[in-house]
């Protein structure tokens, strides 16, 4: 009898020190059965699965969950009236935490687990910067777009404006590199390549380079692959997937993509096109500087030519859904706007090669590519050149 109950001892403490894989929700503000689902991107997919659901009751949710290796997911509430909330983590065993405010969903908190809580230190350095932009985005952005559409971008006062948004970048500079050098060849650091890589700071070459130092182990993990294979379209050695996309040049056909409307309305690239002689899928963000102060020309270029045959479809990779629709008012787009709201984790950055943002590929009825990344009056120009034939 002793020696069984040293043995039930000794199975509790077994049972006790597992590791539970649950994320312990805490939504502030929601009513009692508002639905909550886990989501994440599989490798090699464009869009994402539910790993896990559930419903509020009293404020709190427990999800049991099947994460075994680093990776990027979301939790979503749904709201009334078509409103989603979301909250970005890191997928890793554990417990994971998130609290989520309906009154304040910007400012989610996440923590728990080792990378979630160096996560949430990371976002709670980055954030007041972030919103300094976003305001400076707000306030000033549409009087640098001006500047810039009149040409008066050699002048005192839009090089003072310049000025002020590079100094804005310089912090938010420092802290990612920062968290980065902390965090060389751990899963952190892993994450943080990612998220580095879009900004074209280096070379696809020199990411690679970069990527390579890290373990097997790492490398092998979800958001690893996903990194090997964003590089491997970037530096040209992807010879599968995405070997009819890669390098996209004038005469290829634009691949296909799917995003919704700001009021939820599925679009895709073979329906918007039916019907149409000349589309420019217009690739670009609320956050983007050069896309904003872009926006006043392609505006023009609508303006001028849509009665004429021309139109245009905005591709947004934007993952703030208030800010992207608040741009859209503020810069006047008033053609067709879509987004996954999915940041540089949408489908459309590997399957068309983007690097960068402005993107933009004016097609022909049939998604034959005509010209790519056109800028200005030379926008304007083709349009009018395209359209005389």
């Amino acid at each position: 009898m002793k020696k069984l109950g040293v043995f039930l001892i000794a199975a509790l403490v077994f049972v006790s020190c597992q590791k539970k894989n649950v994320i312990e929700v805490t939504a502030k503000n929601f009513p009692d059965n508002t639905e909550v689902e886990i989501l994440s991107v599989e490798v090699g997919k464009d869009m994402p699965t539910t790993v896990a659901k559930g419903a509020i009751v009293g404020g709190k949710l427990s999800l049991e969950h099947t994460f075994t290796e680093l990776d990027e997911a979301f939790l979503s509430i749904k709201g009334s009236d078509s409103e989603d909330f979301s909250a970005f983590f890191l997928a890793e065993p554990g417990t994971i935490t998130i609290s989520i405010d309906k009154e304040t969903p910007e400012k989610p908190v996440v923590g728990g687990t080792e990378n979630n809580i160096k996560l949430q230190k990371f976002q709670d350095e980055m954030n007041p910067f972030a919103e300094k932009l976003m305001n400076f985005s707000n306030e000033k952005g549409m009087q640098m777009m001006m500047l810039a559409q009149t040409g008066q971008t050699e002048s005192e006062e839009f090089k003072k404006l310049e000025s002020e948004y590079q100094e804005l970048l310089v912090a938010p500079k420092g802290i990612l590199e920062k968290y980065a050098k902390e965090n060389e060849g751990n899963a952190f650091g892993l994450f943080l390549l990612k998220q580095m890589i879009p900004s074209g700071e280096k070379s696809p070459a020199e990411y690679k380079a970069d990527f390579d130092k890290y373990s097997k182990e790492l490398k092998d993990s979800k958001i690893g692959k996903k990194i090997a294979e964003y590089l491997n379209v970037l530096t040209g050695e992807d010879s599968h997937d995405h070997a009819e996309t890669k390098g996209l040049s004038i005469g290829d056909k634009l691949p296909e993509f799917k995003a919704s409307t700001p009021d939820g309305k599925e679009v895709t690239l073979t329906s918007f096109l039916q019907g149409k002689k000349l589309v420019l899928v217009d690739v670009w963000a609320a956050w983007c500087g050069p896309c904003r102060q872009e926006n006043p020309n392609v505006v023009k270029a609508y303006n001028a030519f849509n009665a004429k045959g021309f139109d245009i479809i905005g591709y947004s990779i934007d993952k703030d859904e208030a800010a992207w629709k608040k741009a859209i008012e503020m810069d006047k787009l008033t053609w067709t706007q879509v987004s996954n709201l999915k940041f540089w984790e949408d489908p459309i950055i590997p399957a068309y090669g983007i690097e960068g943002i402005p993107a933009n590929y004016l097609v022909d009825g049939n998604g034959t590519i005509i010209d790519m990344n056109l800028r200005g009056e030379d926008l304007s120009k083709k349009i009018e050149e395209v359209l005389a034939k």
